[in-house]
């Protein structure tokens, strides 16, 4: 019997463009990152690393990264829209912003420390691990996480609604209707092992928030997959969704947001 509603996905290409449209709407609608995460991080990392962040956005990361006294900074992003909107929001001498794609992009030297936030399932995971793999030193860190907003199996209503509301919309790579594929520990620990790397560490955070309606309307706009709709379709579901929060939920509605973490040590040798 063939599946009710299959999920179809958007391409790479067609996500990675989609979040320069309204960079700021972007920024507005998400937040950042537990402090515990960067802990856990940096705790495999000597001071003042070399750091390498793949496909930074916004930055909601580079500032945090930026705390942690890094020697130096390399942020590639492959639209110029957000390499604009990083160099103009935000000044530090020891930040590069390089307008360029991932694997194929130039990127010179050696880095302690390659990290990945929210971008990593707009890549092509093979060879995108296999040149983390070549710019890391010996012993150097590959960490990727994400947050997760939308997570209709834990326990969150509003996702469950909004879930019900998406039909046939074409969703990331990283996401099914019952959520996001960064809780798939198994997953992620066998792609990394597979590539080369070692000591593969999980972390795994929850945050229990409530959304008013401009809240949810402004993370949901966020969205590659809702930027992508025709605009009639973006706003009626938008609207949709501003008019759940307020009727369903008497204007603030629950919502879980799950980060999940994978860091793993460089081996010596790429896997034959």
């Amino acid at each position: 019997m063939a599946q009710a509603n299959p999920v179809t996905h958007l391409s790479r290409q067609a996500g990675q463009l989609s979040f320069g449209t309204d960079a700021a709407g972007y920024h507005a609608g998400r937040i950042g990152y537990p402090e515990e995460l960067f802990d856990a991080i940096f705790a495999r990392v000597g001071p003042g690393p070399r750091i390498l962040e793949i496909g930074p956005g916004t930055g909601l990361s580079t500032r945090s990264l930026l705390a942690r006294e890094p020697s130096e900074l390399v942020a590639v992003e492959s639209d110029p829209a957000l390499v604009d909107y990083l160099r103009r929001e935000i000044s530090d001498p020891r930040l590069t912003v390089v307008n360029a794609p991932f694997p194929d992009g130039q990127v010179d030297g050696v880095f302690d420390l390659v990290v990945c936030a929210a971008a990593f399932h707009w890549l092509d995971p093979q060879p995108a691990l296999a040149r983390i793999h070549q710019l890391l030193r010996p012993g150097g860190i590959w960490a990727m996480w994400w947050n997760a907003y939308r997570n209709p199996t834990y326990g969150d209503p509003l996702a469950q609604a909004i879930t019900a509301m998406l039909g046939d919309v074409a969703l990331p790579p990283s996401e099914g209707r019952d959520g996001h594929y960064s809780l798939d520990a198994a997953l992620h620990t066998e792609a990394l092992t597979s590539a080369g790397f070692l000591d593969v560490q999980h972390q795994h955070y929850r945050l229990d928030r409530t959304l008013t309606a401009a809240e949810a309307r402004a993370l949901y706009a966020s969205y590659s997959y809702v930027r992508a709709l025709p605009e009639r379709r973006r706003g009626e579901l938008l609207d949709a969704i501003s008019n759940l929060v307020d009727r369903e939920f008497g204007g603030r509605a629950p919502n879980v947001v799950i980060t999940t973490a994978y860091s793993a040590l460089r081996g010596a040798t790429l896997p034959t």
